[in-house]
C-alpha cells in the first residue's frame, strides 16, 4: 500500500515537472518570454486539475461518444488557455492576451502530441521485441 502510494506520488512529481517543462518551452516559442519553473509547476496543475473536472462534468452531460469528445477538446484548449493566460504573466506583469495563450496552448498540445507519439514507437518496440523474445 505505501509502496504505491510512493510510486504514484512520484509519477505525479515526474508528470508535473515535464508538463511544467513543455509550459514553459510553449510559452517561450508563442509569447516570447520564458516562465519560471515554479509558475509554470503550479499552472501545470491547475491546468490538470481543471480539465480533470471539466472533462468529468462533458461526460456526465453529454455521455460518451464522438460529439462529446469534440466538445470536450474545445472545451479543454481553451480552458487551458484561458488558466495559461491568467497564470503566466508576462515580464512587465501583464497579462499574454488569450490570443497568445490560445498559440502557447496549441504549442503545448503539439509537443505533447509528439512526445506522446515517440514514447509508443520506444515502448511499443520495447514490448514487441519482448514479446517476439518470449515467443521464439
Amino acid at each position: 500500500m505505501v509502496t504505491a502510494i510512493l510510486y504514484t506520488v512520484i509519477a505525479l512529481a515526474i508528470g508535473i515537472a515535464i508538463g511544467a517543462g513543455i509550459l514553459m518551452l510553449s510559452t517561450k516559442l508563442g509569447a516570447g518570454f520564458g516562465p519560471k519553473f515554479p509558475k509554470a509547476a503550479i499552472t501545470t496543475i491547475v491546468q490538470f486539475i481543471a480539465a480533470g473536472v471539466v472533462s468529468w462534468i462533458l461526460h456526465m452531460v453529454l455521455g460518451i461518444g464522438g460529439l462529446s469528445s469534440l466538445v470536450s477538446l474545445i472545451v479543454i484548449f481553451l480552458l487551458y488557455a484561458a488558466i495559461t493566460n491568467a497564470l503566466l504573466k508576462k515580464p512587465d506583469g501583464g497579462q499574454m492576451g488569450m490570443g497568445r495563450a490560445c498559440l502557447v496552448t496549441l504549442i503545448q498540445i503539439i509537443i505533447e502530441i509528439i512526445l506522446g507519439v515517440i514514447l509508443v514507437f520506444v515502448f511499443g518496440a520495447a514490448l514487441f521485441g519482448t514479446f517476439a523474445a518470449m515467443a521464439g
